[in-house]
């Protein structure tokens, strides 16, 4: 028997018998197929326009969405520049500035400026994957740089007042290198060159050859101008302001006018360094004391980084004229070096 035909069964002869088909049959059977065919492609015509076929309305959202996507990852990396950059700020901020002010540093906990409690970037969770982890990690990058914007702000408005403050007391106190020298000798218990002995070394030495000229360190007023067999030729500055003295010794001569009682000024020059006194060559004594028990301190904690005579010197002209300007009038004249500052007479 055909498995494809289709049979009736002859009671008559007791049989089935093959039926056969006519040109309807036929077509009904290709219609059926041509239906089916068509109800087919139109599903498949559907899929494709909604999943894969876009029109040129979508093509243009889509490039617009991949621009804005690019676009984001490119702020949020300058975000990111930006908070490094901050970070260094306030690192500067709590090393120098607070130090010097003598201000508490800001809490670690408080310079995170975290924020805790509700998540505030579930607003993005409807959207796709991609494009709603990049909108929270740029949100989440703008408002700690607004919050690093807005602590360091006050910081630095807390510096001010507290500057405005003391202005005389920040004024007197040693913050720069007497001299550009390199230094050989650390402040602390040493092996005496001469005596031979484990002694205390109460300063820092900068070697220098003899007739560089040693700077004040600080504004302050000359208490003595004088020679020692230990010290040579020596000067003592009062910062009383400050609570601190300076001193500056083995010195070949003292800059005019430097004498008991004179005004001087940071970055001045007060003599020429020499070999006086117990020394077992050129250099520079510099010491750093309590003005109310005279205790020695380490001079290296008072040294502003990257700010020698020469530097300050140069900083200090270049306020003065941008001053005067401020004020409608203009001071002329180039920086004046550090070797040629002040009164390059000096009485020896």
């Amino acid at each position: 028997m055909n498995p494809d035909a289709r049979y009736y069964y002859d009671e008559e002869n007791c049989q089935f018998v093959e039926v056969e088909r006519g040109w309807t049959d036929r077509l009904r059977s290709v219609g059926l197929v041509l239906g089916l065919a068509l109800v087919l492609t139109t599903i498949a015509a559907w899929a494709l326009d909604a999943h894969v076929i876009l029109t040129p309305h979508e093509r243009a959202l889509q490039s617009k969405n991949q621009a804005l996507r690019e676009q984001l990852d490119r702020v949020g990396n300058r975000m990111s520049t930006l908070s490094t950059r901050l970070n260094r700020l306030a690192e500067k901020d709590k090393e120098v500035y607070r130090t010097l002010l003598q201000i508490e540093p800001i809490a670690k906990d408080v310079r995170e400026v975290g924020v805790g409690g509700t998540d505030l970037y579930e607003k993005f969770d409807h959207l796709d994957g991609d494009t709603g982890t990049l909108l929270r990690k740029t949100a989440a990058k703008l408002d700690k740089l607004e919050r690093q914007v807005s602590l360091q702000g006050a910081s630095y408005r807390e510096l001010e007042n507290a500057m405005s403050e003391r202005r005389d007391q920040f004024d007197q106190l040693p913050a720069i290198r007497p001299s550009n020298g390199r230094i050989v000798s650390g402040y602390g218990m040493r092996h005496h060159p001469i005596l031979n002995v484990r002694k205390m070394h109460a300063g820092v030495d900068f070697l220098l050859r003899t007739g560089t000229p040693v700077m004040a360190t600080a504004e302050g007023v000359v208490r003595r101008a004088k020679f020692s067999p230990t010290y040579g030729k020596y000067v003592d500055l009062y910062h009383e302001e400050a609570g601190y003295m300076t001193r500056y010794a083995h010195l070949s001569a003292f800059a005019d006018g430097i004498r008991r009682g004179a005004r001087v000024e940071r970055g001045q020059k007060i003599a020429l360094s020499g070999n006086t006194g117990r020394s077992t060559g050129p250099h520079l004594h510099y010491e750093v004391r309590k003005l109310n028990n005279k205790r020695s301190l380490n001079p290296m904690n008072f040294f502003v980084p990257d700010m020698t005579p020469k530097e300050y010197h140069q900083l200090e002209q270049r306020t003065k004229r941008y001053r005067a300007r401020a004020r409608g009038r203009d001071v002329q004249g180039p920086d004046v070096p550090m070797d040629e500052g002040g009164d390059p007479s000096v009485s020896r």
